[in-house]
């Protein structure tokens, strides 16, 4: 199973994105089923709809990735307990700078046994409970 993260989702919507390239090649990976089932979070659909209205100024361009999002990818709630373990890994990280959403990716990732992480961002590459894939 792989995480996919809104760094990959933005870089594969917004075509001006530096990563682009690299998202269509890791998406059209992801589409054959190389990595298993792909899931994201109630969280990360927020952020990158958000991220591609911002970057394209375009409210057509932010419904049609939530749509393409909705319909082509399983997304995991971020519920009560999953809160409360993202907030934990939060408040007691000591040498990283994780965003709370991306505490979210992990406390899910551990919750749902994902093994991988389809991201553009660094401050995951030293995780040792799952493989960061980024082409």
């Amino acid at each position: 199973m792989i995480f996919l993260d809104t760094s990959l989702l933005v870089a594969y919507i917004v075509d001006k994105d530096s990563n682009h390239g690299r998202a269509i090649s890791l998406i059209n990976d992801i589409v054959s089923g190389k990595y298993g089932s792909a899931v994201t979070s109630d969280y990360i659909f927020d952020e990158t709809v958000t991220v591609v209205l911002v970057r394209t100024k375009s409210m057509e361009a932010a419904v049609t990735s939530g749509r393409l999002i909705r319909e082509s990818v399983a997304i995991l709630p971020v519920g009560d307990s999953v809160f409360e373990k993202s907030w934990n890994i939060f408040k007691n990280q000591r040498s990283t700078m994780f965003s709370f959403t991306d505490c979210t990716i992990l406390a899910l990732i551990a919750e749902n046994h994902v093994d991988r992480l389809a991201t553009f961002d660094g401050e995951f590459q030293n995780s040792d409970s799952f493989k960061v894939i980024d082409q």
